[in-house]
This record gives structure tokens, sequence and C-alpha cells, in this order.
């Protein structure tokens, strides 16, 4: 299993994460950075707020894997 860290930005805040969840493969984190990111958006959208969130998810050396944006 591998570590990843799912690090959130929405133009105003920027929210580090430090702890990471571990996954069977890489495929799985990208795939949870995704639905995570749709949830947030789902969510700001119900309370009228239209701006972008962006989640940067790093691998356990600190290296980008992914950019997911809702």
């Amino acid at each position: 299993m591998a570590r990843y860290y799912f690090d959130l930005h929405d133009g105003a805040q920027s929210v580090r994460d430090d702890d990471g969840a571990e996954f069977d493969s890489r495929e799985a984190a990208v795939q949870a950075a995704t639905r995570s990111a749709a949830e947030i958006g789902r969510g700001r959208l119900a309370r009228g707020d239209i701006s972008a969130v962006v989640i940067e998810m790093l691998d356990e050396r600190g290296q980008r894997v992914c950019t997911v944006k809702a």
C-alpha cells in the first residue's frame, strides 16, 4: 500500500493534508481524489459558491501525481 496526500486549494485558502491516506493502487487514489473534488464542488454549489476547488494529489515523496479541479 502507498500513502497519498490530498492538498485542497480554492483560491482563497489552501489546506495541506499532513496525514494522507493509504490506497492499494495509484488508480484507486486518483479515483478517491476525483470523488472528493466532486463532493466538495457539489456542496459549494448548493451554497451558491461557484469558486473552483482544486485537489493536488501527492505521493509519499511529495511528488505531484495529479491535479483534480471541480
